[in-house]
């Protein structure tokens, strides 16, 4: 489960809220795969993404923060499951 959220305080417009958060969506859409891959079986994971820039990004930018995320959340969670195997 994945939620996703544009500040109002940084972005007014709500149609610039919408536009990023349509962005992050497509992001996670693309690229949740590379985390999927990694969760043992029988587990879940709860997901909230926070856009915290101050400008409207392109969705290039988005991506690669996306996957910067998973990348770093999959290293944690295989830290994890080596610790408890050994």
């Amino acid at each position: 489960m994945t939620g996703f959220s544009v500040p109002k305080k940084k972005f007014r417009s709500s149609v610039h809220r919408h536009r990023i958060r349509r962005l992050m969506a497509e992001a996670w859409r693309l690229n949740k795969h590379l985390l999927y891959d990694v969760i043992p079986s029988g587990q879940q994971l709860h997901l909230f993404l926070i856009f915290t820039d101050v400008k409207m990004p392109v969705y290039e930018t988005v991506s690669l923060a996306v996957i910067k995320g998973i990348n770093k959340l999959s290293e944690t969670i295989l830290k994890a499951g080596n610790q408890t195997s050994e």
